[in-house]
């Protein structure tokens, strides 16, 4: 008579009292370890094809869709994603140097990112300049240089002030599959010198994050 595996698992295992077949043994180990593995599909249409009748999904059971590149789990009445995004930032603590036109912050996040993907991206920190009400742009570029694709910003007219004042960038990008690399500037607009006050106490933060 069959038993089953050592785990609890529920997949039979033929004793060797059974009659010989290897067709049995087969789909038995294969359809018990099947289904409590992660399991590939295509697309969700492709998954809902699949599993149904006397396949139809259980409750624990995991899918990974390569059409999303998504883990999914079976929670008895739907399949709910399993995030596996990714986020990351940079942070800065000292000052970047002064500026009249756009220069690199010092803050870079590199990210391995996926096709057809979105990632938001936001940074935050202090900004001053020598000019009364100047205008200043932080701006969040895909690349390594200023000359990198503007793929988010924030603009704010400060005051002159020793200690600066709070500007945000925010941005969306898809940069498609591969490694991708973004960058905060700072543009002084007008005929001000304007730098990025960061410290210790108010660092200046750029996230990216997977949605």
């Amino acid at each position: 008579m069959a038993t089953t595996d050592d785990y609890g698992q529920g997949v039979s295992i033929a004793a060797l009292t059974d009659a010989p077949n290897a067709e049995t043994l087969g789909k038995n180990i294969a359809n018990g370890i099947a289904p409590r593995s992660v399991m590939r599909f295509a697309s969700a249409s492709a998954r809902t094809a699949a599993l149904t009748g006397a396949t139809a999904p259980v409750e624990g059971m995991v899918s990974y869709l390569q059409d999303t590149d998504r883990l999914y789990l079976y929670n008895g009445s739907a399949w709910v994603e399993i995030s596996t995004r990714q986020e990351a930032s940079a942070v800065l603590t000292s000052g970047s140097g002064t500026t009249s036109g756009e220069i690199l912050t010092g803050l870079s996040v590199t990210l391995a990112t996926k096709a057809s993907t979105n990632y938001r991206l936001r940074a935050t920190g202090l900004v001053r300049s020598t000019l009364a009400n100047d205008r200043i742009d932080l701006l969040i570029r895909r690349g390594t240089t200023t000359a990198g694709t503007q793929v988010g910003g924030g603009v704010h007219f400060s005051a002159a002030g020793a200690t600066g004042e709070s500007c945000t960038a925010v941005g969306w990008d898809t940069p498609g599959a591969g490694s991708t690399t973004w960058v905060l500037t700072i543009n002084g607009v007008g005929s001000g010198t304007v730098d990025l006050t960061a410290s210790a106490a108010f660092p200046a933060v750029l996230t990216v994050e997977e949605i």
